[in-house]
């Protein structure tokens, strides 16, 4: 009997947590949000990549390969992130859009 009862009450919390989530999905505020998370995100890495140019182009200047190869390969992985934040920002803006086109 208490198993029963405590097997409820978890699938009731679990249920509240989904149909929060799946509101949380739907409404245009919220994708606003996480749209405004990504370009911030996006402008990070970009700020990134710019700096890690930099001090790649001063290690080739004073003749450290090393850190200059290291710094390549940072700024081919900041790249990459960039081209992901870059795609999911064009899915969440069509999203967006889908959404709108109801109302």
């Amino acid at each position: 009997m208490r198993y029963s009862r405590l097997l409820a009450m978890a699938a009731v919390a679990a249920g509240l947590v989904l149909s929060s989530a799946t509101a949380k999905a739907g409404d245009p505020y919220w994708d606003r949000r996480d749209l405004r998370h990504d370009y911030a995100r996006a402008d990070r890495l970009r700020d990134d990549i710019a700096r890690d140019r930099w001090r790649r182009e001063e290690d080739l200047r004073r003749g450290r390969v090393r850190a200059a190869e290291r710094q390549t390969r940072d700024i081919a992985r900041d790249e990459r992130a960039l081209r992901n934040q870059m795609r999911d920002i064009h899915r969440d803006r069509r999203d967006l859009r889908h959404d709108y086109r109801g109302w």
